[in-house]
């Protein structure tokens, strides 16, 4: 509502700016100083929004790593998944294996209880495992006979109870596997739903982002109307100012007819004297207060982030203001300012902005570098100003989480 509220106070000095120029009264220095304040306002909530998109360009990163981890996740417990499923077939099929051999081996021992149960004609009483016994030849035989017999189930029975232990092993298994698989499922559920939040999340950041820049945009055009009138009501006051100017030169000049020539020659030096200090004042550093003399089409002072900038990207504007500023005012100048790095374009940092974490920029008036390469993420950086050992530049230094900065294409 505030964004709205400014922008719209914005359009309104503009309307005002153009009410003035179109009327047929003079143009007043008022009108001239309204339309700056206009652009100032217009110029600090640029830079708000700008420090806005930075910010939530930082949360859409973020969400987007954790769509990107949370769907890495996602895939290893499919992984695991199928995998816990091959093993469920496996024991599945080895129960059922067990299951079989269990039935085998039952029937089988049935078989033999009743084969020594079955009675014959030729037995002495009937039963073929009292026969066995009976028969034998003496007490030893007896024994012997008894104990093959008894050894004889056991090895059945203890064979049968080896494949009903196995079968109880596989079923345990099973159970534990199964259990394994519910709870992969369970995370994985859980996953998704997280998933589908963040994706949520991310194009609500989208949205977000969306507005602010048309925010930018139209802050954006209103700002060319602004100092394009500007311009012009400039102009039209310097007009009248040279008109003035004019008519008091011709006043003066017949008041002084009587003088001398000497007395006029006088006059010119004594005028021309401002001007020459005026213009030799031009040469001197704002940087340090040392003689570095201004290089031509370039008029930040020296040993500032801007000089050094202006110096290896000539196509920057010469009154883009502080570092800070320069993202506002580039995009008001017509170029792409986004959050895409590319070699060769100027990486801005606002006031107060972390510098990838390794120090941060001046509170009041931000910083400004040139981007010497891009590596995934990652950019390389090169900067001057009075803060670096070589204040004129270069200094070099590479930082990280690239998408977070704005960026200034020529």
């Amino acid at each position: 509502m505030f964004l709205k509220k400014v922008i719209t106070s914005t359009v309104a000095l503009s309307m005002l700016a153009v009410s003035v120029l179109n009327t047929t009264t003079a143009v007043s220095a008022d009108t001239v100083s309204d339309t700056q304040n206009a652009i100032n306002t217009n110029k600090s909530e640029t830079d708000k929004l700008l420090k806005d998109i930075a910010s939530a360009n930082a949360d859409n990163i973020k969400l987007q790593e954790q769509i990107s981890d949370n769907t890495e996740k996602i895939e290893k417990l499919k992984t695991d998944i199928d995998q816990s499923n091959e093993k469920i077939n496996q024991l599945n099929g080895q129960i059922e294996g067990a299951k079989v051999e269990v039935e085998k081996r039952t029937e089988a021992l049935k078989g033999q209880l009743v084969a020594l149960q079955k009675k014959s004609g030729d037995t002495v009483s009937g039963n073929i495992y009292l026969d066995f016994v009976i028969n034998s030849e003496d007490f030893s035989d007896l024994v012997s006979r008894t104990f093959a017999v008894n050894k004889l189930n056991k090895a059945n029975k203890e064979a049968l109870n080896d494949v009903k232990e196995a079968k109880d092993q596989y079923t345990a298994l099973l159970n534990e596997q199964e259990k394994t698989k519910a709870n992969l499922q369970s995370d994985k559920s859980e996953l998704e739903t997280k998933q589908n939040d963040l994706k949520s999340m991310k194009e609500k950041s989208d949205q977000q982002q969306a507005d602010l820049n048309k925010k930018i945009e139209d802050n954006k055009a209103t700002l060319v109307a602004l100092q394009s009138q500007y311009e012009e009501a400039a102009n039209t006051v310097k007009l009248a100012q040279d008109k003035a100017n004019a008519t008091a030169q011709v006043a003066d000049a017949k008041k002084d007819d009587n003088k001398s020539n000497n007395n006029d020659n006088k006059a010119t030096e004594t005028k021309a004297t401002p001007e020459a200090t005026s213009s030799n004042a031009g040469s001197i550093s704002q940087g340090d207060g040392s003689t570095h003399g201004i290089v031509a089409g370039n008029t930040y002072p020296w040993g500032q982030c801007t000089w050094y900038v202006k110096q290896v990207a000539p196509w920057a504007g010469n009154n883009w203001g502080n570092g800070g500023q320069w993202g506002s005012s580039a995009a008001a100048a017509g170029f792409r300012v986004d959050h895409s790095p590319a070699a060769g374009s100027i990486i801005v940092f606002l006031p107060g902005q972390s510098v990838g974490g390794q120090w941060t920029a001046d509170g009041a008036y931000g910083h400004v570098a040139y981007v010497e390469s891009v590596n995934g993420n990652s950019v390389t950086i090169s900067q001057g100003g009075m803060g670096f050992s070589n204040p004129a530049g270069p200094n070099t230094q590479t930082i990280s989480g690239a998408g977070s900065y704005i960026y200034i294409h020529r």
